[in-house]
């Protein structure tokens, strides 16, 4: 067996059906130990979340405020799967994907929650003021185990370099020149730029980057596809309802005339869901563990928001413009079928090609700083320049070649994050019972030595 070989084997595996029955169980047991957060203490979030950004950040330790944290950290999640995954999870197993995406989500919030506010619990202080969290710490430091800390942070320093790098890149490459017709060449060389010029500045520069970007490429998105489904308000009901009958339907998909199973209806929903919102894997909480906030669980209640922004409303609108327009009833490969789907506007297709490069870009600097940050864990303060020139050279030839064997690499490794993490999750969930009983009890809140 040669390496290839070796690699899809494990992908199969950490991608498999098995895994996302996994995530949906250790989201489930987080939705019972928070207290069913998600749902039981739904306006809470809210006002602590959207009704109170402009407000000052509470408490000592990080460096952004819990706004700008969660910018970062939905950089990385709303990509170009909120669009061209959600589509093509329609295209495997019809619009009954869609409901099972949204379970997955519904249960993730949990799971993102606890994410978040373990990152902050356990996150280590350093004399200058910064702070360095996320599952490798909260692995770490919450159950004692640096060895297992160590293996996400290997899995999360690699998977940063294809996932979060190349893959975004080639996405953006591609994107451009076939609708603007701008060389790959050229986008390579503005992304290096840009992403050298973001990282020098740090955390700092990284969440001012993110607060500025990530809110106007939502906004553009969203209008894009209001305006689809302006030009299509007859179909959006027939849509929704396509959603809940084909759910439940033992033809779901389309998978031309006969349709296609179930489970595969199931599997291409949870797993579009899984990937989409990175639930489980962990990775968000190394850019919550960044806020400056008196409590943990108030960082929480924003990993909940995240995930109800990136799966239950952006990729919702993705999947009515698809759904309302018809276009999936076409065929074709899902960037052929988003065209159909959004052509019935005025430069549609351009106007597409920037919300995907918006999309993608965001991504981009997001998983620097994971990647950065996991490095730092593995190595020291002094591996962080050096990552970062490999980063920005990674990003430089990204859009030239495919990298193919990089790519599968890090696709795998970034489903291997999540073995360490939802065992931390499940070991770790009495405290995130605790700390959520503490929070709405008044508790003070006294982080670990």
């Amino acid at each position: 067996m040669n390496v290839m070989e070796w690699i899809n084997q494990i992908n199969g595996w950490v991608w498999g059906f098995e895994m996302m029955l996994v995530f949906l169980a250790v989201g489930l047991y987080l939705t019972i130990r928070s207290g069913f957060i998600q749902f039981a203490r739904i306006g809470v979030i809210f006002r602590e979340t959207l009704g109170a950004i402009r407000e000052r950040t509470l408490g000592s330790g990080g460096e952004i405020s819990p706004f700008q944290a969660t910018m970062i950290a939905m950089g990385a999640t709303i990509g170009i799967g909120n669009i061209v995954g959600v589509t093509a999870a329609i295209l495997a197993g019809g619009p009954g994907a869609i409901f099972w995406m949204w379970i997955a989500a519904l249960v993730g919030m949990a799971t993102k929650f606890a994410e978040a506010t373990l990152a902050v619990h356990f996150r280590r202080q350093f004399a200058d003021g910064s702070v360095s969290g996320g599952p490798m710490y909260y692995i770490a430091r919450g159950l004692g185990l640096p060895w297992l800390g160590g293996l996400f942070a290997v899995f999360a320093a690699v998977a940063a370099f294809g996932i979060g790098n190349v893959v975004q890149v080639s996405a953006i490459a591609g994107t451009l020149e076939t609708q603007l017709h701008i060389a790959p060449a050229w986008t390579g060389l503005l992304a290096g730029l840009v992403v050298a010029v973001v990282l020098a500045g740090g955390v700092r520069r990284i969440a001012y980057f993110a607060q500025a970007l990530v809110p106007l490429m939502i906004l553009f998105y969203l209008i894009l596809a209001v305006a689809v489904l302006a030009l299509n308000a007859a179909g959006i009901w027939p849509a929704l309802r396509s959603i809940f009958e084909s759910a439940f339907s033992l033809q779901a998909g389309f998978g031309g005339a006969v349709g296609v199973a179930t489970i595969e209806m199931i599997k291409a929903g949870v797993g579009r869901g899984i990937f989409s919102n990175e639930a489980g894997l962990g990775s968000a909480a190394i850019a919550h563990a960044q806020a400056q906030v008196d409590h943990p669980v108030r960082q929480g209640f924003w990993g909940v928001m995240e995930v109800f922004v990136d799966s239950i409303v952006i990729n919702t609108f993705t999947a009515l413009v698809v759904l309302s327009t018809g276009a999936w009833m076409a065929g074709g490969t899902p960037y052929e079928v988003l065209g159909q789907g959004f052509g019935g506007i005025v430069s549609a297709q351009a106007l597409l090609a920037v919300a995907l490069a918006l999309f993608a870009f965001t991504t981009l600097i997001s998983w620097a700083f994971y990647g950065e940050e996991s490095a730092t864990f593995l190595f020291g303060e002094g591996i962080r320049w050096p990552y970062r020139l490999a980063y920005v050279v990674m990003a430089f030839v990204g859009g030239l070649g495919s990298f193919t064997t990089l790519i599968k690499l890090s696709d795998t490794m970034n489903g291997l994050m999540a073995i360490p993490n939802l065992i931390a999750l499940v070991l770790l969930g009495g405290v995130v019972a605790k700390l959520t009983r503490g929070f709405f009890s008044g508790e003070p809140w006294t982080p670990p030595k």
